[in-house]
């Protein structure tokens, strides 16, 4: 009995620590005003595409990142500028926008038919926007079915996650799909689409409603994500010209570091509001549990399949001492998300451990 009591002490103990030390991390300040300024300065001189070619067939995959680049360091700014007047919901919608640009520049430098792919989105989107004069009866659906027609055929652009998935086939990594998971997915069910998850956030405690709406996300967590999208794409960009990257790199992994995810935050806010005290306890040890499954041989020498079974079983076991209050769909997203990110760090432990073994080979 004492020997349980001693390592749910222990699990308690080095967990907190850990939670403690991440959060302290993503919630203190972390002004880095000159570097910002000389990482926008350089990745500004990468969009050297000016003037914009007149002619489609004359713009290349590379143009289009480095236009989307361009976008990408106004939206920075705007970003920052929201975050000063405190607009929390513009804030998070606009690093939202910048993870977007952000995927679909670097899937401009994979995709070399992405001009034709876009202009026929982009076709497709004012044919849709031309349908009200069709209803109105100032034109025909002929006349913008066949004007559709001549400037090249309207289609379907490439989506968010096909975007990534593709840019993830071509680096053999996870990291645009994990982008997707953890930031644009969460951020479009809790702030942009009218669903369960965004009509709640109205639903505080006791049930009272409230005009303001809670926060599933930190403020600077948006901000770091912006200035990491920078460093992304910017770090893509230079790359592909043979130029400088290492500093647009690191520029992206220290502001990626310091973000929480919506997911997490979320999570946090109902943990605080339904765990029971003799839970904690438990729930600890679970999460021991599966911090040491993550970086263990045992989960080096699992398949994927079992990796992610075990994971799943774990979150469930979480959901379930915590007492979270959510709606199913919001629980799957949470689930969705602490899995892709545990799985992350396992293949990331996996990875170390080979070079770690083949260097002393």
């Amino acid at each position: 009995m004492n020997s349980r009591k001693g390592e749910d002490a222990e699990a308690v103990d080095s967990t907190v620590k850990a939670l403690l030390a991440d959060t302290v991390r993503g919630l203190l300040p972390a002004p880095d005003p000159v570097r910002r300024h000389r990482v926008r300065a350089g990745a500004r001189k990468l969009v050297d595409c000016n003037p914009w070619p007149e002619d489609d067939d004359a713009t290349t995959h590379l143009d289009v990142a480095k236009l989307a680049l361009l976008r990408l360091l106004y939206l920075q700014q705007q970003t920052r500028r929201a975050a000063m007047a405190g607009v929390d919901e513009a804030v998070v919608q606009l690093a939202r926008s910048s993870v977007e640009v952000c995927v679909l520049g670097v899937y401009s430098l994979h995709e070399t038919n992405v001009v034709a792919q876009l202009k026929a989105g982009y076709i497709k989107a004012a044919s849709s926007m031309l349908t009200y004069l069709v209803e109105d009866g100032m034109v025909t659906k002929d006349l913008v079915d066949q004007s559709a027609v001549a400037m090249g055929g309207a289609a379907n652009g490439p989506g968010v996650f096909a975007m990534a998935d593709r840019i993830d086939t071509a680096l053999g990594s996870t990291g645009a799909v994990s982008l997707y998971r953890r930031f644009y997915a969460p951020t479009s069910t809790f702030f942009v689409h009218a669903n369960a998850a965004s009509l709640l956030r109205h639903v505080g405690k006791d049930n009272a409603l409230s005009e303001r709406p809670s926060m599933p996300w930190t403020r600077r967590s948006a901000l770091h994500v912006s200035d990491a999208c920078v460093g992304i794409l910017a770090s893509a960009i230079a790359a592909s010209e043979g130029k400088p990257f290492v500093e647009f790199e690191q520029y992206a992994h220290a502001h990626m570091a310091l973000t929480f995810t919506p997911m997490a935050v979320a999570m946090t806010q109902g943990l605080r509001r339904s765990v029971q005290l003799s839970q904690l306890p438990p729930l600890f040890r679970t999460v021991r549990d599966l911090r040491q499954y993550t970086q263990s041989p045992q989960a080096a020498a699992d398949t994927p399949v079992v990796r992610e079974a075990r994971l799943r079983e774990g979150y469930d076991r979480i959901v379930q001492l915590a007492g979270f209050d959510f709606p199913d769909d919001v629980v799957r997203l949470l689930g969705d998300d602490f899995v892709t990110r545990v799985l992350d760090g396992i293949a990331e432990y996996v990875g170390k451990t080979a070079q770690a073994d083949t260097s002393g080979g």
